[in-house]
């Protein structure tokens, strides 16, 4: 309507949408648990790397043959549209009543796809621009990225928690959690590693600390149950506050940023976002362990909505010059908005209706069954 733009609000957009995605991966940390994270670690990552480069293969095909966009606009748009939203998708599975093992693969997807899709479009960027495209140093900075990164968080998490009894002596520190996060993720960045990576490690130390410190103290002395501190729960209901005021904040400027001027690419976004929606269950129905339930493996194959990291990476092709570069922010913001309304819709409807029904004997077999029917009865009693 005219009343505000994203220049509106200066440089703070830019800002908050980097907070949203630090503390919203620092809440996802939180409530993964170390067993489940274990058992579904390697399923995880197949997912997550078979979802992303599937996703970025779809878009670019569609974008190339569909469109008429160069080949390297067509690459450029996959890989930005290969990712999901850790601040769409983490919020909205704590409430969908997800299996711990579901709800870890979704989690790990967000936060790794991330990564994947900032590494993948710099590279390509680069390479544009320096005229010399290696693979090699792609693959070694995405490594680098996600391990040290990780390295970076866990090692602050356990440093943290070495120092919360003697923080609690200081008055008014409740919020000193979130000051040290904000340190971890500085150090990351700084070391030109994945911040958000460091932030998720730093609250999954943090959210398992009766196993690590289990495992800590049989080898390190002076790391045991009585010299380190915990997160309360009081304080984890507070830092779930602030998720929720961040999220708000975060969705509206999100909003503001999405442009409506031009139109025919709102029906690419949705020949995209289609593909994406259509391709997503046949992977998930591949890969997908047998023994997650059929509404498990639904709820699966309809997260794919788009966000944060997209929406910064549309940005970056008109930056480096490349005459398409206006049409990929156009289309990613729209990709974008259709991805996360489509999402809303879907995730409410997967039980007891047609729809619901239909993914589900798409994804029944007789492994899942007798979960299957567990499931689903025990989400239609959460449900009332």
């Amino acid at each position: 309507m005219g009343f505000v733009d994203p220049q509106s609000i200066g440089a703070a957009g830019d800002l908050l949408t980097s907070v949203a995605l630090i503390i919203i991966l620092f809440d996802g940390g939180l409530g993964l648990e170390m067993g489940v994270l274990i058992r579904s670690a390697k399923q995880a990552l197949l997912l997550t790397v078979a979802f992303f480069f599937i996703s970025a293969a779809v878009t670019s095909a569609v974008m190339y043959a569909g469109f008429n966009y160069s080949p390297l606009a067509s690459v450029l748009m996959g890989f930005i549209c290969g990712g999901t939203a850790s601040a769409v998708i983490i919020p909205m599975i704590s409430y969908l009543n997800v299996g711990k093992e579901a709800s870890s693969i979704l989690i790990i997807e967000s936060a790794v796809t991330t990564v994947l899709c900032i590494i993948t479009v710099l590279g390509i960027l680069d390479s544009y621009d320096e005229g010399n495209f290696e693979v090699g140093r792609i693959i070694g900075s995405l490594l680098s990225s996600l391990l040290l990164a990780s390295v970076i968080g866990i090692i602050g998490g356990l440093l943290w928690l070495r120092l919360l009894n003697w923080i609690r002596t200081i008055a008014n520190t409740q919020f000193a959690t979130f000051a040290f996060m904000f340190i971890v993720y500085g150090v990351a960045e700084v070391l030109h590693f994945s911040g958000p990576i460091a932030a998720l490690a730093f609250g999954f130390v943090l959210g398992n600390h009766k196993p690590i410190i289990r495992i800590m103290s049989s080898n390190v002395p002076w790391f045991n149950v009585e010299s380190v501190g915990v997160i309360s729960d009081a304080e984890k209901k507070l830092y779930k506050e602030i998720v929720f005021l961040i999220k708000i904040f975060f969705f509206v400027y999100l909003g503001i940023s999405m442009p409506v001027d031009q139109m025919y690419t709102v029906g690419i976004a949705a020949a995209l976002v289609f593909s994406l929606y259509t391709v997503r269950p046949l992977v998930t129905k591949v890969l997908a362990r047998k023994r997650i339930s059929p509404y498990d493996n639904s709820i699966l194959s309809i997260m794919v909505p788009k966000g944060l990291a997209a929406a910064v990476l549309a940005s970056l092709p008109t930056q480096y010059g490349m005459i398409e570069g206006a049409d990929i922010q156009a289309i990613t913001y729209n990709v974008i908005f259709i991805s996360i309304i489509l999402t809303s819709i879907l995730a409410p409807i997967i039980s007891n209706t047609p729809i619901g029904k239909a993914y589900y004997s798409f994804f029944k077999n007789k492994n899942n069954t007798a979960v299957a029917e567990s499931a689903g009865t025990n989400h239609h009693v959460k449900k009332k």
